[in-house]
């Protein structure tokens, strides 16, 4: 999974080099790939949502004669892609906590929480301890699956 992972960082490295290059539409599919991978609260996804071409005539005229603001949202792009590939490669695939776990683990003791996610654990004994919870918590963890 992580080259397919990595396959699809590559190509919108890639697309950054288009003759055709629309950072709006770059951007959209980026941003896409990256909560893929690693969720929608990636501080990654932020980065590249806030990347703008500025033309503004203090940006031109604060800037040195080769600014170019194209290129420089490809760069900061590219580079954003780039640490998000190595991240991939160094750390593994962040895993998405799983939602009904999330809840359970509110509405149980850490003991309760911890028998009932081990291989371990029976399903009689997981059925016990979703018999001590209320009928509303019960409906919030359904909910959660759905």
């Amino acid at each position: 999974m992580k080259e397919k992972y990595i396959q699809l960082l590559n190509k919108q490295i890639v697309k950054l080099d288009a003759e055709d290059f629309d950072l709006d539409a770059w951007k959209s599919s980026a941003i896409y790939v990256l909560m893929r991978i690693f969720g929608s609260t990636d501080p990654k996804i932020t980065e590249i949502n806030n990347l703008k071409i500025d033309y503004s005539s203090w940006a031109l005229r604060d800037s040195n004669a080769k600014y170019k603001p194209i290129e420089t949202c490809k760069r900061k792009g590219k580079e954003i892609l780039e640490i998000a590939k190595d991240e991939i490669e160094l750390f593994d695939i962040p895993q998405e906590p799983d939602p009904m776990n999330e809840k359970l683990k509110r509405m149980v003791s850490n003991e309760q929480f911890e028998n009932f996610t081990s291989p371990d654990t029976s399903e009689n004994e997981r059925s016990e301890i979703l018999k001590s919870l209320t009928k509303d918590e019960l409906t919030e963890l359904v909910l959660s699956l759905l």
